[in-house]
């Protein structure tokens, strides 16, 4: 049986004149009964091989919808001091009935894009010093120049391991986040990541019934950067974590204490060390302050190593802003000391916007 591609080539290589069908005596190509041929079985077999890829197509119309009852934590449960903020009362109501879900992961900190932000001080020096240590040679330089711009993005996910074990309103979570800097815009050097940083954490939570404390938390917390030999930075912490609700906002006072560490710190050891003094730059906590002004949120992070002789510390500025009921415009400012691991140690000024995906409330 002749394909089609077969027959159309046939109908261009064949002279017309071999293939022009007489009239009938009506006048036209057609039998006596005016109508064309029914196509033969072959033909007919023919066409339903073609391919139909309209059931590929999404179904056109609104999805049907349905209510369902659920049960949500009852507002009575809630102090009165945290009723002051509607929208933290919608998370924790949203977040406890989510967390039911063997299907959901719950935001943990913010989760953020920065497609654009300039660093002030780009560094080659942690890098330099490897290839230097590796090839025994002093001049070795590794020709990576870090531009001054690059993207920032934080994904920061949390998942229910346990409610209600230490009274109510308490739990249990694991906690991972991930915050990236990515050289997007070099391609000079091929558009690396200049560094990322892993932080998981198993994380113990209650609501107090003290008065200026609502909320407390105690986390066990490593952060790495995954990297090995000289480029290696990690440190496993115990973080103590206190919320106070106001009318106007949220303070949030973390104070942390550092699981110790072999005092060796010879880089070229995995064993020693990594980062001695972390905490000299690091400090033993922050504060953060996060301002609620209708849809709109003002955020500000202050650390400080608390030594007056050689103060080191950081501040970090933040605003978010609607831009429609889900996303939220955001900027950001930093400023000293800590922003990633990479560069605990060196100062640092970064501003930057994006677009925030989810936020503290």
């Amino acid at each position: 049986m002749p394909s089609t591609r077969f027959c159309l080539l046939l109908c261009l290589l064949v002279p017309h004149e071999l293939m022009a069908v007489e009239p009938d005596e009506a006048g036209d190509n057609f039998p006596a009964t005016g109508q064309p041929p029914a196509a033969s079985g072959s033909e007919a077999e023919e066409e339903s091989i073609l391919p139909d890829f309209s059931d590929l197509l999404p179904e056109m119309g609104p999805l049907k919808r349905e209510k369902k009852d659920f049960d949500m934590i009852s507002d009575e449960e809630i102090k009165p001091s945290v009723r002051q903020l509607p929208q933290l009362v919608e998370k924790i109501q949203t977040e406890d009935l989510a967390s039911e879900s063997p299907y959901v992961l719950l935001p943990h900190r913010p989760n953020y894009v920065l497609p654009v932000t300039y660093q002030t001080k780009p560094s080659n020096e942690e890098q330099d010093r490897v290839i230097e240590h590796y090839s025994d040679d002093p001049d070795a330089v590794d020709g990576t120049d870090y531009g001054h711009l690059e993207a920032v993005f934080q994904i920061s996910i949390k998942y229910r391991l346990s409610s209600g074990l230490l009274g109510k309103f308490s739990g249990i979570d694991f906690a991972y986040t991930n915050r990236s800097f990515w050289q997007a815009y070099n391609g000079d050097i091929s558009r690396p990541f200049r560094e990322t940083n892993h932080e998981p954490e198993l994380i113990f939570s209650w609501q107090t019934e003290n008065n200026w404390i609502d909320y407390f938390s105690l986390a066990f917390n490593h952060q790495s950067n995954g990297q090995s030999s000289a480029l290696s930075r990690s440190w496993n912490r115990i973080i103590g974590q206190t919320v106070s609700v106001m009318p106007s906002g949220v303070l949030v006072l973390r104070a942390w204490w550092r699981i110790p560490e072999t005092s060796q710190a010879d880089p070229w050891n995995p064993e020693d060390n990594d980062n001695p003094d972390i905490d000299d730059y690091m400090g033993p906590g922050d504060i953060t302050y996060i301002y609620a002004l209708q849809n709109h949120r003002l955020s500000v992070m202050l650390r400080n190593n608390l030594n007056p002789d050689d103060n080191r510390g950081a501040l970090e500025l933040g605003w978010t802003f609607p831009l429609n009921h889900k996303l939220k415009g955001y900027v950001q400012y930093f400023n000293g000391y800590g922003e990633s691991l990479i560069d605990y140690n060196r100062y640092q000024e970064r501003f930057g916007v994006g677009i925030k995906i989810s936020d503290w409330f």
